[in-house]
């Protein structure tokens, strides 16, 4: 029951626009995690650096990979 309590007091607790958005991004952060954050904002790519994942130059046959097939 301490959880409900905690819960139950900080409803009660005054605060303006500047602590309540302060306190929820803190939220946020402890929700997500702050290493998913930083993946979210950077992109996994970045991190993994698997950066010529996308590179199109490399190819491994097929008919969509030949000249005609583009």
């Amino acid at each position: 029951m301490a959880i409900k309590e905690q819960l139950e007091t900080l409803l009660q607790e005054k605060m303006d626009r500047k602590d309540f958005l302060k306190y929820a991004g803190g939220v946020v952060l402890a929700a997500i995690g702050i290493t998913g954050m930083v993946r979210m904002l950077l992109g996994s790519r970045m991190l993994t650096g698997d950066a010529s994942s996308d590179d199109k130059t490399k190819s491994s046959g097929g008919y969509g990979n030949s000249t005609y097939g583009k």
